[in-house]
């Protein structure tokens, strides 16, 4: 539903909320006048009729007198007037009303509107009169006051709505805009992700490529220079000639260890099986080799031998950066490393107690370039996760990621 619909219709039930008030205020004003009208009204008929009840004996036939009386009288307003003889011969009714003849108000706004009272029967000698309330007339003229300005404030509803209705879309004409531009660019950003997304998978590629071309390649070919200084020390006559031999056998074994370091950099082997935990594992036992001077503690939760290769890979780099910038920046000495699979999502943390946060404000485990850190969000991000860095209260700085898992039940 849009914003212009969901407007139009609280504002058109205000408008009928409006309505609906003022209806039940003029029903209420409407029935408290008719009632006192009413009953002002049948008082003073009973007054009078009763002074001239018992006045009529004096000049004659109390019946006779009375219905001449009544007759000259005609119509009394809102009340009914009968006289009826002993014998319960109806001998006089009030004519019909000429105020507005003919007209009724509907049953069901008489029903509402009408007064409850009870008539008042005078007694006269050899007959008797009977005054009946009658509020059809009062009825009548509140249902046409009603029905009138019913009418007109539905008409000033009305157009009232549709002004506002006109200034309303006036008004959201640049938030629809807005909305549009939003939508696109919304768009912009998935699409933008599905690129990235990409653009990691073809990084990833290319270091596959690298380590297979530098392994087939210069790896032989270091392999085929120590051998062939070791044949010319096995061959060698002069002192200097094995002596270079085994210059030559050091200085490719050490280029063959730097070859090989490149290559487990640019694709772990234990990245091929998609393990995560097997992989972490590994990088582990490599890093209490090179930097035995700064623990390492690893908690893994959870099956995290068939992620993906995508989530695998994401957070296996995102782990190596963070333990790079902890190395550079932290001047820590321990490090947490936890990865936990749990209800459809991957978390990890990795946490220090290195400097935390320098004296500039920045994070101290973040180069100052930023990219490190700016790269892990772009991969954890580009899977649809989340990721966060701050400094812990106690001291260090701590790398959250929470990844989602395809195919895990919620």
């Amino acid at each position: 539903m849009s914003l212009r619909l969901r407007l139009n219709l609280m504002v058109a039930g205000l408008n009928l909320g409006f309505l609906v008030v003022l209806t039940w205020l003029l029903v209420d004003n409407h029935r408290s006048s008719i009632q006192e009208e009413i009953e002002a009204a049948h008082r003073v008929t009973v007054q009078v009729l009763g002074t001239a009840a018992q006045t009529s004996r004096v000049f004659g036939s109390a019946p006779a007198v009375m219905v001449d009386y009544l007759q000259s009288l005609g119509r009394v307003r809102a009340n009914e007037i009968r006289l009826y003889s002993d014998d319960g011969v109806l001998r006089y009714t009030s004519p019909p009303a000429t105020y507005k003849a003919g007209r009724r108000a509907p049953e069901w706004f008489e029903a509402r509107m009408r007064p409850r009272l009870e008539g008042t029967v005078i007694r006269l000698p050899g007959a008797r009169i009977e005054i009946v309330p009658d509020a059809s007339r009062a009825v009548l003229d509140a249902w046409d006051s009603m029905s009138a300005i019913f009418l007109l404030g539905l008409g000033f509803v009305a157009v009232l709505h549709v002004a506002l209705l006109l200034f309303l879309r006036r008004l959201l004409q640049p938030t629809e805009a807005d909305a549009q531009r939003l939508v696109a660019t919304t768009q912009q950003l998935a699409e933008n992700r599905e690129v990235m997304r990409l653009i990691q998978a073809g990084v990833e590629e290319e270091r596959k490529r690298l380590a297979r071309e530098l392994h087939d390649e210069l790896g032989q070919s270091v392999t085929a220079i120590r051998l062939i200084a070791a044949s010319i020390a096995r061959s060698g006559e002069s002192g200097g000639a094995v002596q270079g031999s085994a210059r030559i056998d050091g200085i490719a074994a050490g280029l063959y260890d730097s070859v090989h370091r490149i290559v487990r950099e640019l694709r772990p082997a234990v990245l091929e099986q998609q393990d995560l935990a097997a992989a972490l594992t590994d990088l582990r036992r490599e890093w209490r080799v090179l930097h035995p001077e700064i623990e390492l503690a690893l908690t893994l939760e959870g099956d995290l031998g068939d992620l993906g290769e995508a989530v695998t890979l994401a957070v296996f780099r995102c782990v190596q950066e963070a333990l790079t910038n902890v190395l550079k920046h932290a001047q820590a000495s321990h490090i947490r490393l936890a990865v936990a699979r749990r209800e459809g999502r991957l978390e990890v943390s990795i946490e220090d107690d290195g400097r935390g946060v320098a004296a500039d404000g920045q994070a101290a485990d973040v180069p100052s370039a930023g990219h490190g850190l700016v790269g892990m969000r772009e991969r954890v991000v580009a899977l649809g996760g989340s990721l966060d860095a701050a400094a812990c209260v106690d001291g260090g700085f701590r790398v959250s990621m929470v990844l989602p898992l395809q195919g895990d039940s919620e």
